[in-house]
């Protein structure tokens, strides 16, 4: 990594390099390597080890870095975790999920939905309206049966509470809802390997959709993006391009609420294909 590296658009104002230095320094910890040591930080960001040890003595002085008097490595210090809590606080899914809805509605033509689990439904948080006459006709704060939307069935793939049979089973909305239990796992499995459900005339007749799971700073999902229309457009041939369109805009959200597939593992790899 090159310590003096910077956008091209960023201006040369003084005390530009300094600073991309001290971020570099910075951004050089990470998840596999929580401590290092100044050789290995020097040598990380390309800088001298005089220098590097001059930027980090200042970093350990307001506790944005921590140095062992033992080892004598260094690891983030609490100043750090501190400005993280707030930048997490910060952080409105709503407010931030708002350009991607607006985004993927206008290139699908599409409505695009930011919906929770709650319980058994899935509840719409924020929503943009797409182009075509066929909607769902919901409103935020709208409730359906998580097993016959395609962003329940991504909510509760990746849920970590083990799902059990309802004692009165998957009630059907349309014949095409999934009602056998073991149908039903089934779907989630194969949603856990894609990385994105569809819902095909479950919810209503004449609409389908396509949802991908919305992951917080440690890999959880905790939300989920659809986009959904008429069966005339959103057409088999279709869901491979618009769940491609989604995931990308999931993930993008995802790295918003703090998400790093790099270090968390990341998403499944998806076959976007159905």
């Amino acid at each position: 990594m090159n310590a003096d590296t910077r956008p091209e658009s960023t201006p040369a104002i003084p005390g530009t390099k300094a600073i991309y230095r001290v971020l570099s320094l910075l951004k050089a910890f990470s998840e596999e390597r929580p401590k290092r040591s100044l050789t290995d930080l020097a040598a990380e960001v390309g800088l001298s080890k005089a220098t590097a040890h001059r930027m980090l003595k200042i970093l350990e002085q307001e506790n944005f870095v921590y140095r062992s008097p033992d080892s004598g490595e260094y690891q983030l210090g609490p100043e750090i975790i501190v400005l993280g809590s707030r930048a997490l606080r910060a952080i409105d899914i709503r407010e931030a999920a708002r350009p991607e809805l607006r985004a993927l509605a206008d290139s699908t033509g599409e409505d695009a939905t930011l919906e929770v689990l709650v319980g058994e439904e899935v509840l719409i948080l924020e929503e943009e309206r797409g182009h075509g006459l066929l909607s769902l006709g919901t409103e935020l704060g709208t409730r359906w049966p998580a097993h016959a939307t395609a962003t329940g069935k991504v909510l509760m793939a990746f849920s970590e509470v083990e799902m059990e049979e309802p004692p009165d089973g998957l009630a059907p909305v349309t014949k095409h809802t999934i009602v056998s239990w073991d149908q039903w796992k089934r779907i989630l499995e194969e949603v856990r390997k894609k990385g994105y459900a569809t819902n095909l005339e479950e919810l209503e007749y004449g609409y389908q959709s396509v949802a991908a799971p919305v992951r917080d700073r440690k890999g959880r999902v905790f939300a989920a993006l659809s986009v959904g229309g008429s069966v005339h457009r959103v057409t088999r041939s279709r869901i491979p391009d618009l769940a491609r369109s989604v995931r990308e805009a999931a993930l993008r959200l995802s790295e918003r609420s703090g998400f790093r597939p790099e270090s968390s593992g990341g998403p499944p790899d998806a076959q976007t294909s159905d």
